[in-house]
């Protein structure tokens, strides 16, 4: 019998979002990305169906399919779990249920499709071998980390004709800390337990601003103007490269004091790349949060999503806390993730 479940983190980022978009930082001389897993976790359970059809379903979202194995590997009303199904699973296994469910709000900025992505592709894998699937030649069982990335982005390009950068499938499937950085040839990441930046957890809140965004269409735009020879934004994005690597540096160093900085003066040229990167929202929220003692606020995702990572001294926490909830933020009840994806 299948029974399987599994769960992965979703991220915040520090910096360095939109380069990790191949082949952009092949084009810049300073590049890293650095993000950090949070629990707002996305869920999958499959279990062998118990009748002549596959059943998915999205609790989050409050949709549900039925089918046989083209139709739902065809379904437009949730298309992840399809096109996974057609890339993972074969017609001559068992049919399945597949129950998802995402604690991140949608258009957070959170990479929390991608993070679904890799939930799915590590629970399906799981499911297959104990339907008893034998590899063919050369195939291997279960994807190593690089494979269920590579798998987790193809099918997600696929999903948004548009390419995908990496940084949100690391943060599934490592959680913790990771720095991103991108050699010629391969990409190296580095994690480190959220022990070793002291006082993260202690200094962060994540604040929903109550209305979702889109914000992977930023990105597109900014790929798009890369390639047609926009000289002021690749300057631009030489300068966001530059400061993320010096918040690489403080993240290896375990010196957070340095990372926030850095990453607030990321997130200043950031800014320039869209004028609404923050909507009337987030502005409203940063400003209540920087009077009550926060020492700066993104928000979360390479485009703006709609929530906003706030850092603040601890002694400040509360009072902070108090000041997004006045002013109509969600505070997001979500600790740094010390491990990432999980199936049992």
């Amino acid at each position: 019998m299948i029974k399987v479940s599994s769960r992965a983190p979703t991220r915040i980022d520090l910096a360095g979002g939109t380069i990790d978009l191949w082949p952009i930082h092949q084009l810049l001389d300073q590049k890293a990305t650095v993000n950090v897993g949070v629990t707002l976790d996305a869920q999958v359970e499959i279990t062998e169906s118990a009748d002549s059809d596959f059943h998915v379903e999205s609790q989050d979202l409050g949709i549900s399919a039925h089918g046989d194995f083209f139709s739902i590997t065809q379904n437009l009303k949730l298309p992840l779990i399809g096109l996974m199904i057609k890339a993972i699973w074969r017609q001559d296994l068992p049919n399945l249920t597949i129950i998802t469910a995402a604690r991140s709000p949608a258009g957070a900025g959170l990479g929390g499709s991608s993070c679904l992505a890799i939930a799915l592709a590590a629970a399906l894998f799981k499911a297959r071998d104990q339907a008893g699937y034998q590899p063919s030649t050369g195939e291997t069982s279960t994807p190593d980390e690089r494979g269920l990335v590579a798998l987790a982005s193809d099918i997600e390009a696929k999903l948004i004709h548009a390419p995908t950068g990496i940084q949100d499938y690391w943060g599934a499937v490592r959680g913790a800390v990771n720095v991103i950085r991108f050699p010629a040839g391969r990409i190296d990441v580095t994690t480190k337990s959220p022990a070793s930046v002291r006082g993260l957890e202690e200094q962060l809140l994540l604040c929903y601003s109550g209305k979702s965004r889109a914000s992977a269409i930023n990105n597109w735009e900014i790929f798009k103007r890369v390639f047609d020879g926009d000289e002021t934004l690749l300057a631009t994005l030489n300068e966001i490269g530059a400061a993320s690597e010096r918040c690489a540096d403080a993240i290896a160093d375990g010196n957070l004091s340095r990372a926030i900085l850095v990453s607030s003066l990321e997130w200043q040229l950031r800014c320039k790349l869209w004028p609404n990167i923050e909507s009337a929202e987030t502005k409203r929220l940063d400003i209540a949060a920087k009077k009550s003692g926060a020492l700066f606020t993104r928000v979360c995702g390479a485009g703006g999503g709609g929530v906003m990572s706030v850092f603040v001294e601890p002694d400040s926490r509360e009072r902070v806390k108090a000041a997004l909830v006045e002013n109509g933020g969600i505070v997001l009840n979500a600790k740094v993730a010390d491990r990432g994806v999980t199936v049992t």
